[in-house]
């Protein structure tokens, strides 16, 4: 495909979820619940660069993530895994992937972006004018610390999850196939959870503090509370985000701990939103791991112990 193609693709969406609805209206809402999840609202640069400008200013910085998965592979073998780095600047998406040998990145193509991407943006999503390979979608400040080189990889998570098990288990949950019967294509951020619900609240905030602090039959039985509050629904949700954002976040202070930087405790304050289950997630599955240890890279046998437990 040469770039006068790639430029005529411009009005087709981000692709992310695979689905049985009409895959252009969904792509337009997925794209748009990706960016709203994960960006801090922020101005964008006015100046366009020339594609020669943007890989000279980043193909360097690009470089320390090889540097760094050779670094952190040890933590984790997930993190050998990289993935292509579309970085947003100008109104465009400039696509890095590595090269042949794998051995660095390199400019393969650019494409407008349906809308503005501000600063900050830190996703993971499959681009469909790029072979739909996910990619982690970033702005150029995730460049500026250690801190965002690991952001990197747990957007790279996200890519793994998506290119191994994820559009199977979401093909297998009641609650992605309502939200899609009913259109509801950002249902990830916007479902509406009981998250006010005094007994949730209390009950989940000791579920943590028992995944902290070890306690197995506390653990066990606050699990077993929390889901008899909840609908069917809800509970689906709660596990689906404890598994996909748990997991990143796992693996992502993981990688902190290795570099000595402060671990992410988002989630773990009140009033609670869907980031409560990053917290909680990461916990658990810290939890499941150091008594299970094949539900360290078994991603769909981990998702089928959360969601059964």
């Amino acid at each position: 495909m040469n770039h006068q193609q790639l430029q005529n693709s411009t009005g087709r969406q981000q692709r992310c979820l695979k689905n049985k609805v009409s895959k252009d209206s969904r792509n337009k809402h997925i794209l748009l619940f990706l960016l709203i999840m994960k960006v801090a609202l922020l101005p964008l640069s006015a100046n366009a660069q020339e594609p020669e400008q943007i890989a000279g200013a980043y193909l360097e910085k690009l470089e320390l993530i090889i540097d760094y998965r050779n670094r952190f592979e040890a933590v984790h073998p997930f993190v050998s895994h990289l993935y292509p780095v579309a970085i947003a600047e100008d109104g465009f998406f400039y696509v890095f992937d590595l090269t042949d040998d794998g051995s660095s990145f390199a400019l393969k193509l650019w494409e407008p972006t349906p809308m503005e991407v501000p600063v900050g943006t830190r996703a993971a999503f499959t681009l469909d004018f790029f072979q739909n390979k996910c990619a982690a979608v970033v702005t150029g400040d995730v460049f500026d610390e250690a801190a965002g080189y690991i952001t990197i990889f747990h957007e790279f998570i996200h890519c793994h999850q998506w290119h191994t098990v994820e559009p199977e288990l979401r093909s297998e949950l009641p609650l992605a196939a309502r939200m899609q019967e009913g259109q509801n294509f950002m249902w990830e951020i916007n479902y509406e959870f009981p998250y006010d619900d005094r007994r949730f609240v209390a009950l989940y905030t000791d579920f943590i503090t028992a995944l902290d602090q070890g306690q197995d039959e506390k653990v066990m039985t606050l699990r077993k509370e929390l889901f008899a509050i909840l609908s069917a629904y809800d509970r689906q949700y709660m596990v689906w985000q404890e598994w996909k954002e748990g997991y990143a976040l796992y693996i992502e202070n993981l990688l902190r701990k290795e570099a000595g930087l402060p671990v992410n405790t988002v989630g773990r304050k009140t009033p609670f939103n869907r980031t409560v289950f990053y917290a909680g997630g990461e916990a658990l599955i810290a939890h499941l791991v150091s008594q299970k240890p094949e539900l360290n890279t078994d991603l769909r046998a981990l998702f089928e112990f959360i969601y059964s437990h």
